[in-house]
């Protein structure tokens, strides 16, 4: 089995480096849930990232304008920009560099002219599938300490998270209080 976490400073910075562990901060911080997903998340994505962008020299935007061309065609950046949360010049020019690898096509859209609508060619389809392989390969390692059950829980619990987030992006701290009310 893999080392504890707890032992990972132990092991990159010696014995005097030691008295902050990593687990100690996932148990004193006051963001419990959130800091945890985030804690694995990077753990589980980043090193992902960084080997597709060394392997397919895609970077972590036009990752993300692949999966969403590849769950829907037909999407312009606008709508990238609504469903990922990312800024515009972000995901524009990640369209441009897509547009110029030959993984994504762009053409006008038929019903408004000044649309532009962007639709994922076989070429980026297979770069999406063969990095979507690789981050399903490492979830079965991330999730291997629990049980089938307990995975399935998980990602019921996760689901119903996601499926809520238009509702609490509306709250306080993400919408500031109306001086109306």
């Amino acid at each position: 089995m893999g080392q504890d976490i707890s032992t990972w400073s132990n092991i990159k910075h010696g014995p005097k480096l030691a008295v902050m562990k990593l687990i100690d901060i996932l148990d004193a911080t006051q963001i419990d849930i959130g800091y945890r997903i985030a804690f694995l998340n990077n753990f589980y994505r980043e090193p992902l990232l960084r080997r597709m962008e060394r392997e397919t020299g895609l970077i972590r935007p036009e990752l993300t304008v692949l999966i969403c061309l590849s769950f829907q065609n037909g999407l312009n950046a606008r709508d990238i920009c609504e469903v990922t949360e990312q800024p515009s010049n972000t995901v524009s020019r990640a369209v441009a560099s897509l547009l110029a690898k030959g993984m994504i096509s762009r053409r006008e859209d038929h019903a408004d002219g000044r649309r532009k609508i962007l639709f994922i060619t076989p070429e980026g389809q297979r770069a999406h599938d063969d990095v979507m392989a690789t981050f399903a390969k490492a979830e079965v390692h991330l999730t291997s300490v629990l049980s089938p059950h307990e995975r399935e829980v998980l990602r019921e619990m996760l689901d119903r998270m996601a499926r809520d987030v238009p509702r609490w992006q509306t709250l306080p701290p993400y919408k500031e209080a109306s001086t109306h009310d």
